[in-house]
């Protein structure tokens, strides 16, 4: 299953040209570099309080962490203290709450989806009945719903193995009085778009991922349907709307664009706004936008690039204001942090001005606070945030 975050690394910082000053003059950078003692970072989420979260090596193993942009603990780094080293891809994000959500490596070795807060035991978010192990990617601002992906069989093995996209709600037991946090999981529907025994690279596979999720519990995510007659696999981009409570879903199929093959969502605001991209042999950043405020059905803009032809270029989040933030390649292959709007008319693309020879951006808070990553030539990637507003 191609994987979004092994997208953004390539590279030299390329500042976009205003009429009077260039838009990195009119941003605060912080260069945030890694977890003392460490070597590499990078953020993918930030709260709304500038507390940023992400990934980076602590002592020689790969573990979530993160750092506060703003107040008296500014700068200090913490740590999950549980080792994500068999995790893989490791992206989490960060509530309102202070709670965050990721991936650690569980008791069998396997991935496990995992919430935890700096200095507090951690919740064990586990899978569906009868699968081996699990991926969290996002947390919505209340810290009610975590998203991501439960599996059956072992990973990076080639043997079969089924992906669902799962939704953890949380609930408070009251079990002697005390009030105890828990976490439920559901499977997400798929509506039949799957074709269970079909063959991709000698693999039975059924992928599905939620990627996003707002405080109304709507979750952007994506399939994989197979089509027999071409025998070739489409990645589709779906939204599932909460129905009863948001303990069961209903999904729907967002649009296509008329010169791409495939539709990825992967980020939603609590206006419903949802950015991605649309891809073939070059990927394009996308935003799918409700048709109106009461509206059931969305339209696909795709967004402009750095440059005119897009290579391998994504909007990865989009905040409650409409701002949207990416990645995105000049006509050097140099990876830029980059950023846009929803509003009408469109503003258009953007480069951060993060530090360094390339970056890539993965987050944006409701201010306008910006996390990613930077790198210098071929040097580790470093964390890095921009305050755009």
């Amino acid at each position: 299953m191609r994987k979004l975050f092994s997208i953004v690394f390539s590279l030299v910082l390329l500042l976009m040209v205003s009429a009077t000053v260039t838009w990195a003059q009119k941003v605060k950078s912080y260069d945030l570099g890694h977890y003392p003692g460490g070597t590499w970072a990078e953020l993918h989420g930030i709260n709304d309080s500038g507390v940023a979260v992400g990934s980076g090596d602590v002592a020689g193993d790969l573990r979530m962490i993160g750092v506060p942009l703003f107040g008296p603990n500014a700068g200090n780094w913490f740590e999950s203290g549980v080792s994500s080293s068999g995790a893989g891809v490791l992206t989490p994000a960060v509530s309102n709450t202070g709670m965050i959500a990721g991936t650690i490596t569980g008791d069998n070795g396997y991935p496990e989806a995992y919430a935890w807060m700096p200095n507090q035991a951690g919740f064990h978010l586990g899978t569906l009945p009868g699968d081996d192990w699990s991926l969290a990617y996002a947390i919505n601002h209340q810290g009610t719903f975590i998203v991501g992906q439960s599996f059956h069989g072992p990973p990076n093995t080639p043997t079969t193995t089924t992906g669902r996209a799962v939704v953890w709600t949380r609930r408070v037991d009251w079990t002697g009085g005390r009030p105890t946090l828990a976490w439920d999981i559901h499977a997400l529907p798929t509506n039949g778009l799957e074709v269970p025994g079909a063959v991709f690279e000698g693999v039975t596979l059924r992928l599905w991922g939620g990627w996003g999720v707002n405080d109304s519990g709507q979750i952007a995510g994506d399939a994989y349907q197979y089509d027999p007659v071409l025998d070739e696999w489409w990645e589709i981009a779906v939204v599932w709307n909460p129905v009863k409570h948001g303990r069961e879903w209903e999904m729907q199929r967002l649009p296509m664009a008329a010169d791409f093959l495939y539709t990825e969502a992967l980020s939603i605001n609590n206006r419903g706004e949802i950015v991605g991209d649309v891809w073939d042999w070059r990927a394009a950043p996308a935003l799918w936008k409700k048709d109106s405020n009461e509206g059931k059905t969305w339209g696909l803009t795709v967004l402009p690039t750095l440059n005119p032809s897009p290579m391998w270029d994504v909007a990865v989040s989009i905040n409650d204001q409409g701002d949207i933030v990416g990645t995105c390649y000049d006509s050097y292959w140099v990876a830029q942090a980059t950023r846009w709007n929803s509003h009408a008319p469109l503003s258009p693309v953007q480069s951060l001005g993060f530090p360094g020879d390339w970056s890539a951006a993965f987050g944006v808070n409701n201010s306008g606070v910006v996390v990613g990553g930077y790198g210098i030539g071929d040097g580790p990637g470093q964390a890095a945030a921009v305050a755009m507003h």
